[in-house]
């Protein structure tokens, strides 16, 4: 890592940091999906709640409960968990950067656009996976504890997981790059984020063997990659400030 993005990373990182309200709303929704709605979800089963055959919409075959835990609700879960921290977070540099008109101080120094967003982008990651991956493995602790985990499922969760984080920290540098300001930002937002649980709900859906899982992340690489190569082409200062 060269010098100048050395210092422009430490200097992200330390930006999110101070942010208590961004951190603490960036960890609240993982902690919320990855640890009580998991842990409620598998109170309810050991209750005895999902005994009876579960239909899905219209489909005519029955799945148990414990089988809608496992290749429904936690990959969906892990999911969410991992598209959400990486979003607010990014949001909160971008855009607040913007705000503060911090962002303007970059244009004198010796660093390129690309340099700039790249340190944001690997700090974003940094955090995401500093607050997303503990969380995942109290999750898998409870599902250990309660004998619904299988290594090659948590392996494909983690992988679920990661690729999600990536795609919605690229997915946030569209977003920035496309929208000048918070309004249009959802709205771009919900575009690319909103369709992801849709398709994986489809994908887990349609094929009911853990291939689904290492089927869902492989989209959302290619879709990470997509966005990153968008980026790319939309890369300016002008675009970074919003001015474009």
């Amino acid at each position: 890592m060269s010098h100048p993005l050395r210092t422009l990373f430490r200097k992200e990182a330390r930006q999110i940091t101070r942010s208590r309200k961004t951190v603490a709303a960036a960890a609240l929704v993982p902690a919320l999906m990855l640890i009580f709605v998991t842990t409620g979800d598998i109170v309810t089963l050991k209750l005895g709640f999902g005994k009876k055959p579960i239909y899905l919409l219209s489909s005519s075959h029955a799945v148990s409960g414990t089988f809608l835990l496992r290749h429904y609700t936690l990959p969906i879960l892990v999911s969410i968990s991992a598209l959400v921290t990486p979003s607010i977070v990014m949001g909160d540099v971008l855009f607040g950067e913007r705000e503060r008109r911090t962002l303007d101080l970059l244009v004198a120094l010796p660093v390129s656009a690309f340099h700039v967003v790249l340190a944001k982008l690997l700090a974003v990651l940094l955090f995401a996976v500093s607050v997303t991956v503990p969380l995942f493995a109290l999750n898998v602790l409870i599902v250990h504890l309660f004998g619904y985990a299988s290594f090659t499922q948590t392996v494909s969760l983690f992988e679920i997981m990661l690729c999600a984080i990536c795609y919605s920290a690229a997915s946030a540098l569209v977003i920035a790059f496309v929208a000048g300001e918070a309004r249009a930002a959802n709205i771009v937002s919900g575009l690319l984020l909103g369709p992801i649980v849709p398709l994986e709900g489809l994908i887990l859906g349609g094929i009911k063997s853990e291939i689904a899982l290492s089927i869902c992340a492989l989209l959302l690489l290619c879709l990470t990659a997509f966005c990153l190569t968008w980026s790319i082409r939309l890369l300016s200062f002008e675009r970074l400030f919003g001015t474009a």
